[in-house]
């Protein structure tokens, strides 16, 4: 006698569409042990073939062996060769994935901090490797390989390498980024940036500004005309300084590729304070005022170097095309040389991470600012490898805060001068319905709300911006005839070097 003469038909109407659901999805073990304790015996159990979950998740072949991979054999069999930076197995690192291994494993220990919480991911598996992981980072951002390019040398899913690339690229910008990309702290900061440009018959020069395009190969239809400038094609415009090592200063987030740059440059923080900031505006260099080796003077004023597509401000100084003057003809040789560090730059960066000279495919201007951070980020990071010769035990990630009121160290205290330590005070705010009237942030203040989404700047809007009062032109005037001068005698006493072979 059969089980199913003691069931009513609605019972086996009952089971038969519990079988045929079951049995047309992927069935867990405990939908197995409850259709088992309720419809079926152990003999007539035997013969139904279950679908269990298979390892891996819904692949059927299960995940790779990730030891087995290309570049999971390479890290495991190469290690005592990658250690050694000069080895030719370590060059071939370095040209494949931008970093030398020994600023790769750094760079792994600050990654598995951030990322590795658990040791298995949500489905209990082991994790895929960080240092793959990693690997991907770098080959999409050096070479501009697909994500399904890394799965063909790491065996990670292009779903899963996604994921991490963002998320990567978000962390780096706001934890490792500020470490490595900061502008002037201290007095002694100041003077060795501005050294350099002084030894090139440049004193008070702080570095050189310019705007770098990138297209956007996936810029939305709706800002296509916000994003669509002189190139012609939809990029994003980014306002970056650096010093004449070639050292990043300061980069402003993206703007949409149709602002010009005298427009970029009003929401540039760095540029604000060099401007009006008596950390900047009261410091003091030499310059020749005549023939004879006494005939100095002391000038006020930081400045940046520029191309004439900006503002004649004081503080931001090009070479005129128009003036014959022998002395400035002189002068404005030397000011275009130098100016083209920040040339150099945009090309270094764009031949290091090649991800920046083809058309960002991401849809988020979100995202292109965090992959932009990041390369120069890394180009930083690899300045200061490249400098001190592979030293690098002395790179720390946590910020130097100091209480718990996270002061700067060099920020003065309560009854301290404070003078030096201004420029590194939370912001002011200028606020338009109070007649100009600045104030201080709060340290918990919340500056979401501000700005415009329409405007296509990716800065806060109103923060620190100040406006040129009357007689700017005048002032920009005045102080590039005191430089013109000075280069012209200092010219003439020999007393100009050129720094950079």
């Amino acid at each position: 006698m059969s089980d199913d003469e003691h069931l009513s038909e609605e019972d086996i109407e009952l089971r038969n569409l519990f079988v045929r659901a079951t049995l047309s999805r992927k069935r867990s073990a405990e939908d197995d042990f409850l259709a088992e304790a309720v419809f079926f015996s152990d003999d007539e159990d035997a013969g139904i073939k279950r679908v269990r979950s298979r390892p891996g998740g819904s692949n059927a072949n299960g995940r790779p062996d990730y030891g087995e991979t290309t570049w999971g054999r390479m890290l495991r069999d190469d290690v005592a060769e990658l250690q050694d930076h000069t080895s030719a197995k370590a060059k071939i690192f370095r040209a494949r994935f931008r970093l030398p291994y020994p600023v790769y494993l750094k760079l792994l220990e600050w990654v598995k901090i951030w990322h590795e919480k658990n040791a298995h991911d949500a489905s209990g598996r082991d994790r895929i490797p960080t240092e793959l992981k990693l690997l991907g980072v770098l080959r999409v951002l050096g070479r501009s390989t697909c994500f399904d390019g890394i799965t063909e040398l790491s065996g990670i899913s292009v779903s899963s390498m996604q994921t991490f690339f963002h998320k990567f690229t978000e962390w780096f910008t706001e934890k490792v980024y500020p470490k490595f990309v900061f502008t002037p702290k201290t007095k002694n900061d100041l003077v060795e940036i501005e050294t350099a440009y002084a030894l090139l018959g440049l004193p008070g020069a702080l570095g050189s500004m310019d705007v770098v395009h990138f297209a956007w190969g996936m810029c939305p239809a709706q800002v296509t005309n916000l994003a669509k400038g002189k190139e012609g094609y939809p990029s994003l415009a980014y306002n970056v300084i650096c010093d004449h090592e070639g050292r990043a200063l300061a980069v402003l987030k993206g703007a949409y590729g149709a602002t010009n740059d005298k427009t970029i440059v009003h929401f540039d923080g760095f540029v604000d304070d060099v401007r009006c900031d008596d950390f900047f505006t009261t410091f003091e260099y030499k310059v020749r005022t005549g023939p004879g080796a006494t005939d100095r003077a002391m000038s006020k004023g930081a400045y940046l170097i520029i191309d004439p597509g900006y503002h004649k401000w004081a503080a931001t100084q090009a070479a005129s095309k128009i003036s014959s003057d022998p002395d400035y003809v002189l002068w404005r040789t030397q000011m275009e040389a130098v100016r083209k560090d920040i040339e150099c730059f945009f090309g270094r960066l764009k031949n290091r991470f090649r991800v920046l000279k083809t058309p960002l495919t991401f849809h988020k201007k979100r995202d292109i600012d965090n992959l932009v951070f990041t390369c120069i980020g890394l180009q930083n990071i690899l300045h200061d490898w490249d400098k001190e010769s592979g030293e690098i035990t002395s790179w720390e990630v946590d910020a130097d805060w100091l209480g718990a009121g996270g002061d700067f160290d060099d920020e003065a205290q309560t009854g301290e001068d404070d003078d030096e330590a201004r420029h590194w005070c939370r912001p002011k705010l200028r606020r338009s319905m109070k007649n100009g009237a600045t104030s201080r942030a709060g340290a918990k203040d919340d500056f979401s709300g501000f700005g415009s989404s329409s405007f296509p700047i990716g800065a806060e809007r109103g923060l620190g911006s100040r406006r040129p009062g009357p007689g700017e032109s005048a002032r920009h005037d005045t102080k590039q005839a005191e430089l013109v001068t000075h280069f012209k005698y200092a010219w003439s006493a020999r007393s100009v070097h050129w720094l950079r072979g």
